[in-house]
C-alpha cells in the first residue's frame, strides 16, 4: 500500500539552504592605502558574517576553514568578484545550493564637534559601515538576490597628525573597537534582513516568451501580475529538438527595463547567439507567500503544497508548489480519466485536462501528464487544470489529485469542500 501523510497548513517548514560563503570585497577609497590591513578587515567580516548566518535556523552553512581550503584549491584571488569558471569549480568540490559574495560598501567617517588645543584634536565622530551580499545560484552561477546592512557607532577621542583624516584613520586602526563595533552591527542588520525576507517570500520562476523584437528590445508575454519587475535579469534560452530529446541552450541574458500587467521589454545584457521570436527568458522572482497553504503533501522525494484553487468560466485550476527534499529529483503530475463532485455534491466528468510544472504545460482529452526534475532549493509551480465546472460554482465538494515520485510512485490524495476564487 502506497502510504503518505496530509498535514495542516503550516505543519511542514522550509528545508533549511546549504550556504557558503565565498569572502568580501571593497571599493571604498578609505582602506585603499593600507591593502595589508584591508584584507585582514574583509576576511574578520566573512568570519563574522558567517558565524552569524550560521547561528540561523534558514540556513546551513560551510565551516569557514573548508572553504578557505576550497578557495585555496580554485587558485581564487581574494578580495576579486568571482568568475563563472570558479563558480562552478567550488559546485563541484562543495554541496552548496547556493555561495554568498559580499562588499564592503563604504566605511562613514562624520564629525560631529571638534576642537583643538595646540597640535592635539579633540572630536567626537560617527562611524557607519555599510555591506551588501549577493546571493549566487550554484548550478546556474547567476545572482538571485542581493541584501544590505549597515552598523554605526559614535565615539570620542584625541586624534594626532599632520590633518584631522589623518589622525582619525590612525586612531580607528589603532583603537580596534571604534571600527570593530561598527562592523559587528552592520554583519549583525545584514543577516536580520536575509533572515526576514527569506521568512516573507517565496522564489520561483517565470518562463516568459519572446513575442516581438523591436531594434535591441525583446518583448515578452509575462509582467507585473506574473512576478516581473525592472531591473530583474534572466537567460535567454531556447529548447532544440534531438534525436534525444528536448535540448536547452543558452543564447543570452537579458534584464527587464519596461514591465506593464501582462508584458515586459528587457533588453540585452549579452549574447551567445541572437534571439528570435519564440525563445523563452528565465526569470527568477520572489513574492510575498502571503496565504497558507490548503494541503501539505510530504513524500520521501517532496513536499507538496497546494496554495489555491481558480475558477475561470468553466475551468477550475489547482496550484501549488513543489519542493525537492533531495539534491535532484523527478515528479510527474497526472490528471486521468476521472470525474470529480462540484458544488451541489454531483458527480460530474472532466474534460480540458491540463498539468504544469514550472513553464510546461501539458494537456490531453484523456490523461495529461508531465513530468520534470526539481532541483533542491528551486522549488516550482505546479498545477492540475480541468474544465466541465459549473460556472457559478464556489467550491468543489471533492477532488483527486494524483502524482508519481521516483521513491513512492504513485500517489493519490483528495481534496474535500475545496474553496474555488475567482480569476
Amino acid at each position: 500500500m502506497l502510504l503518505f501523510t496530509l498535514f495542516a497548513a503550516g505543519a511542514v517548514s522550509a528545508e533549511a539552504v546549504r550556504v557558503a560563503v565565498i569572502g568580501f570585497e571593497s571599493e571604498d577609497p578609505f582602506l585603499a592605502d593600507n591593502r595589508e590591513k584591508e584584507e585582514e578587515l574583509l576576511e574578520e567580516i566573512a568570519w563574522l558574517f558567517n558565524d552569524k548566518l550560521a547561528e540561523s535556523e534558514e540556513y546551513i552553512v560551510l565551516d569557514r576553514k573548508q572553504m578557505l581550503d576550497m578557495l585555496d584549491r580554485v587558485n581564487y584571488t581574494r578580495g576579486k568578484r568571482p568568475t563563472h569558471s570558479i563558480i562552478n569549480q567550488l559546485r563541484n568540490f562543495s554541496k552548496a545550493d547556493q555561495f554568498i559574495y559580499g562588499k564592503l560598501e563604504k566605511v562613514d567617517v562624520q564629525k560631529l564637534e571638534t576642537f583643538r588645543i595646540g597640535p592635539i584634536r579633540f572630536a567626537d565622530v560617527a562611524v557607519t559601515v555599510n555591506l551588501s551580499v549577493e546571493m549566487v545560484n550554484a548550478r546556474t552561477a547567476r545572482v538571485t538576490d542581493t541584501y544590505y546592512g549597515s552598523g554605526s557607532t559614535a565615539v570620542s577621542g584625541v586624534y594626532m597628525g599632520d590633518t584631522w583624516e589623518e589622525g582619525l584613520k590612525f586612531n580607528l586602526f589603532s583603537d580596534e573597537n571604534i571600527l570593530n563595533r561598527a562592523i559587528r552591527r552592520a554583519v549583525n542588520n545584514l543577516v536580520e534582513n536575509i533572515i526576514d525576507e527569506k521568512d516573507e517570500l517565496v522564489e520561483r520562476t517565470v518562463e516568459a516568451e519572446i513575442v516581438s523584437i523591436v531594434k535591441e528590445k525583446l518583448v515578452v508575454n509575462k509582467g507585473e501580475r506574473d512576478g516581473l519587475k525592472v531591473a530583474k535579469t534572466g537567460e535567454i534560452v531556447r529548447y532544440l529538438t534531438r534525436d534525444s530529446g528536448l535540448q536547452l541552450v543558452v543564447i543570452g541574458e537579458a534584464e527587464v527595463t519596461e514591465v506593464d500587467r501582462n508584458s515586459a521589454f528587457l533588453k540585452v545584457v549579452y549574447l551567445n547567439q541572437q534571439p528570435e521570436v519564440g525563445d523563452k527568458v528565465v526569470i527568477t522572482v520572489k513574492e510575498v507567500e502571503d496565504k497558507d497553504p490548503i494541503k501539505v503533501l510530504e513524500t520521501r522525494d517532496f513536499t507538496i503544497k497546494i496554495t489555491e484553487a481558480v475558477i475561470d468560466g468553466d475551468r477550475v485550476t489547482i496550484k501549488g508548489m513543489a519542493y525537492a527534499e533531495a539534491d535532484s529529483a523527478d515528479l510527474e503530475l497526472i490528471l486521468g480519466n476521472r470525474d470529480f463532485y462540484d458544488h451541489e455534491g454531483k458527480r460530474r466528468d472532466m474534460s480540458g485536462r491540463r498539468v504544469s510544472i514550472g513553464g510546461w504545460i501539458s494537456s490531453s482529452s484523456r490523461i495529461a501528464s508531465i513530468k520534470e526534475n526539481i532541483q533542491k532549493g528551486e522549488p516550482e509551480e505546479i498545477s492540475w487544470s480541468f474544465t466541465g465546472v459549473p460556472e457559478k460554482a464556489d467550491k468543489l465538494a471533492r477532488i483527486e489529485l494524483w502524482l508519481r515520485t521516483a521513491y513512492e510512485g504513485g500517489i493519490s490524495f483528495d481534496l474535500r469542500d475545496l474553496k474555488l476564487e475567482s480569476n
